[in-house]
């Protein structure tokens, strides 16, 4: 009996030593996994800052691209070569900023300047603009800037209509939406549909 209250004396002892070694490790895994997550909210939340950054750069030429090809806002302002010249900015400012924007919304980016322009139509020129001349809200040919050389400007066999036009900007608006974690009234914050 003496050997086996040794033995549970050992065992008890054994447990009192390892108790504050454990907590020690454990609150150690804990601290560490806790400045993991802090760097890894401040990372995220410089990430989102710079997003909107950019998108306060992008959205009010994206604006005006969408305004030139539905005809509506101060489409009667934007001359054709304007719009190309947006395009450009655009370009540049996203593509230089492409990591930190998701997959899905550079993918609706990329859906939308197809949707507005002819690109790769022609070598060693701009790309054409696939919207529309005319429209039951207005004609271009009709505004005070305008010249008939503008025509080529304008792809001759792929233009889209206004609503074509207006449903890829709303797919990039709601990819932006959800990459600067903006929510709808009646959706929960960081919604995940692809």
């Amino acid at each position: 009996m003496a050997a086996s209250w040794n033995g549970l004396q050992i065992a008890t002892l054994a447990v009192s030593a390892l108790t504050p070694l454990t907590v020690a490790g454990l609150g150690y895994f804990v601290a560490r996994a806790g400045r993991r997550l802090e760097q890894l909210r401040w990372a995220n939340q410089t990430v989102v800052v710079r997003r909107l950054e950019v998108f306060a750069e992008v959205a009010p030429q994206l604006n005006q691209l969408l305004c030139f090809g539905t005809f509506v806002g101060r489409w009667k302002e934007i001359q054709p070569r304007e719009a190309i010249g947006l395009k450009r900015n655009l370009d540049e400012a996203m593509y230089s900023n492409r990591v930190l924007f998701s997959d899905s919304l550079f993918a609706a980016y990329r859906e939308f300047m197809a949707t507005m322009f002819a690109m790769f139509a022609t070598t060693e020129a701009d790309a054409h603009l696939r919207a529309p001349i005319d429209s039951q809200w207005g004609d271009r040919r009709n505004m005070s800037w305008w010249q008939d050389s503008m025509t080529s400007l304008f792809s001759p066999d792929k233009l889209v209509s206004t609503d074509e036009i207006q449903v890829a900007y709303d797919r990039l608006a709601d990819r932006f939406r959800a990459d600067l974690y903006v929510t709808h009234g009646t959706q929960p914050i960081l919604t995940t549909h692809l």
